[in-house]
């Protein structure tokens, strides 16, 4: 009994933040691009449904869960909402944008159906299934309108304006929410950047083949293979250049924000540059690359260590810094002489952290 008022309380106290905060959560990134915000908007919707649907599957208790699944639904219909915005004002000409929408409809709208099937079991371990079931059809949802977005342009065909004429909003929710999006953007600049690797190991493999066959039927064919993997390779690139141009569209805000708040802080003392010690350090991420690459290829970065993301595949950073305002000035000389798409990640205690954390604690060092 405890634990349901708990929750119930928590869950109206969600839902007055919810009201207070959904000007935070649609905020137009972008000038004269209704289409690519609500697709932003959906996506962050879908993904507050997404948290709520796992935590059907947390509880033992029948109530709670169709709490939260009640709770879900909310996010869900507006998610809804938001996606048939974006596909009014996106041009039926972008047909990969309007795909992408429609499919993420279509799993949002499965999701829906999903969560109302809950209120009628009364057996915990059905609500579990359904609430995983509706999870994963959200999760793949928010991939979806964010792939989405990253097709829409501005809707009269002009640029959108620079963003160095973006305002720096003053709360902390907006920080949130940049945080969560640039989250998301990189993990779809990750996928992009593994499909090119495996996409141009491949082509690579198939050229091989084309000239050791001599049969010409064969070479025929390993030619329209090879045709259509280049124009894989052409459309992961595209997309891997607007994920990484959004990508420096929010960090910009985001510096921004966290030089305003660490104005004040006072610097540490400097240790030694060669060990990840404990407390709070920043490194420069570089990117992703072959295992084996030969870390002279980053233009005398130094130090440089790695994280092995799968077999043959490594992220790969460069530096060690005490603050903020430091990495930032290392930031900059790489992305100008060496990675155009570098960006910091922040360390404590040797495991990494949100950047939010990392300003909080430098923060709490003290100020001048």
């Amino acid at each position: 009994m405890c634990m349901r008022v708990a929750i119930t309380i928590f869950l109206v106290f969600s839902a007055v933040c919810i009201s207070d905060a959904q000007d935070v959560i649609e905020r137009d990134y972008f000038p004269n691009a209704q289409a690519r915000n609500a697709a932003i908007a959906a996506a962050r919707y879908a993904e507050e449904g997404y948290y709520y649907s796992r935590f059907t599957t947390y509880v033992n208790a029948v109530d709670s869960s169709r709490i939260f699944a009640d709770t879900a639904l909310f996010f869900v219909k507006r998610s809804l909402m938001l996606c048939d915005t974006s596909l009014v004002y996106a041009p039926a000409a972008n047909t990969g944008a309007v795909d992408y929408l429609l499919s993420g409809k279509e799993k949002t709208t499965a999701a829906d159906t999903v969560l109302r099937e809950v209120y009628p079991m009364t057996d915990i371990k059905s609500h579990h299934f359904f609430g995983r079931e509706a999870a994963n059809l959200l999760s793949t949802a928010v991939m979806e309108y964010f792939s989405a977005s990253l097709l829409l342009k501005p809707e009269d065909d002009s640029e959108a304006t620079a963003v160095e004429t973006y305002d720096v909003l003053p709360f902390d929710d907006e920080v949130l929410r940049l945080e969560a999006d640039e989250t998301t953007f990189q993990h779809l600049a990750n996928g992009y950047e593994t499909d090119l690797f495996l996409l141009e190991g491949l082509a690579g493999d198939i050229k091989a083949e084309v000239n050791k066959t001599k049969d010409q039927k064969t070479r025929a064919k390993l030619r329209e293979w090879l045709d259509e993997l280049n124009q894989q390779i052409t459309s992961s690139a595209s997309y891997l250049e607007d994920a990484s141009h959004r990508i420096r569209e929010i960090r910009f805000l985001l510096n921004q924000k966290y030089l305003k708040d660490l104005e004040n802080a006072e610097s540490p003392e400097h240790l030694s540059q060669f060990d990840l010690p404990d407390g709070l350090v920043y490194k420069t991420q570089l990117g992703y690359y072959p295992s084996d690459v030969d870390i002279n290829n980053f233009h005398g970065l130094f130090p440089i260590s790695g994280e092995t993301v799968k077999e043959g595949l490594t992220r790969f950073y460069a530096g060690l810094f005490y603050s903020y305002v430091e990495a930032g000035a290392g930031l900059e000389f790489v992305r100008k002489n060496a990675i155009a798409n570098a960006f910091i990640v922040p360390y404590h205690n040797g495991k990494k952290v949100g950047m939010s954390r990392a300003v909080e604690i430098e923060k709490a060092r003290g100020v001048k």
